[in-house]
This record gives structure tokens, sequence and C-alpha cells, in this order.
């Protein structure tokens, strides 16, 4: 696998299709605290409230579509 296809980088709103696709899965989420989402606007609604304003949470990218995400905190 060619490594430089996968990148980390902020979150963006137009992230929404590929985050609900991988952020209702169970064995996806299963350790990182987050419940699911029931509809899309619910996810748009944790992308703007929650993903983009964090300061240290990226979504990583397989040739620039999300497939997870990384919270990284200082100290």
């Amino acid at each position: 696998m060619d490594l430089s296809r996968i990148t980390l980088r902020p979150f963006n709103l137009s992230d929404i299709n590929d985050f609900m696709a991988w952020a209702n899965d169970d064995h996806v989420i299963r350790f990182t605290g987050l419940n699911g989402f029931t509809s899309k606007e619910d996810g748009l609604r944790y992308l703007k409230e929650i993903a983009i304003p964090h300061p240290w949470r990226r979504s990583i990218c397989l040739d620039d579509r999300s497939i997870g995400f990384v919270s990284i905190y200082p100290g």
C-alpha cells in the first residue's frame, strides 16, 4: 500500500457521507466513545459542534476520504 495516500486533516462538512458510513459501524466506533448517529442531521451536528472546532481531532483519510478519526491531546 502506498502510505502517501493516508493523511490526517481537519474534518469538513463535506465529509458527512463518509463519516456516516464508518461512524455507524459498531466495530469501528467500539472504543471511540461515539454511540452512532441516527440521522445525517445528527452527524452534521456532531461535525459542526464537536469534530470541526476540536483543536486536536483530525480525520484519518485515504485518498482524502474520511475513514476514521484520531484525537491527540497535549501533555
